[in-house]
């Protein structure tokens, strides 16, 4: 029974967390992605490097259930003749390129940057001037190699804002310590979530 104490001190956290988050998307050329059919490579994901293995995973895990065995890893295939930073919006010249030097049917090349990073994800006493936004955006672009065209590109930009807090108790200062936290979502959150937003559209645009 003692377990039971602890649970309006956790509904008062969730109530203490005060943030206010979004996602834009901003399409790009788009004819539809056909998961039934090709052999597929992911680049390595041009992103901040403590953020690289989590939007990596994440990726892998994605594409794998569309595609099984058939999404391999630019960094476990050996023989490849390409550079591994590839450009956004490449041209055909560049597209044949990576036809001829990888052999594989679909490229998919991932982009993601902070854009802001002003405050942490958990904040004590936060000054009711004190604005800033955490900022993160990711770009996905998927290439056939064959037609050497761009068939899916998508840009989407994750935002949290500070936001003046009242307290729960009305007062205009609370002693109380559960009162004066507040929770973000941080850049490498939104890094996460940008990218699964994208995900999410890609599942709309393509064939299964």
């Amino acid at each position: 029974m003692k377990s039971l104490k602890f649970i309006p001190l956790i509904f008062l956290f969730i109530l203490s967390s005060c943030e206010s988050s979004s996602y834009v998307t901003m399409p790009g050329p788009k004819t539809g992605v056909d998961f039934t059919s090709g052999k597929w490579l992911l680049n390595e994901l041009d992103c901040p490097k403590n953020s690289r293995d989590k939007l990596t995973a994440e990726t892998l895990d994605y594409f794998k259930k569309n595609l099984g065995e058939r999404i391999s890893y630019i960094n476990d295939v050996n023989g490849l003749l390409i550079t591994r930073k590839i450009h956004l919006d490449p041209n055909k010249t560049k597209l044949k390129e990576l036809k001829d030097g990888t052999g594989f049917d679909f490229f998919i090349n991932i982009v993601s940057t902070k854009n802001k990073n002003d405050f942490s994800s958990v904040e004590l006493y936060q000054d009711e001037n004190d604005l800033g936004k955490n900022e993160s955006a990711v770009t996905l672009e998927v290439y056939d190699l064959n037609l050497q065209e761009i068939i899916f590109s998508q840009k989407v930009v994750g935002t949290a804002h500070k936001k003046e807090t009242k307290s729960m108790w009305e007062t205009e200062k609370s002693d109380k310590l559960i009162d004066n936290i507040t929770f973000y979502r941080s850049s490498d959150k939104l890094m996460v979530g940008s990218l699964k937003r994208i995900f999410k559209n890609l599942n709309k645009a393509s064939v299964k």
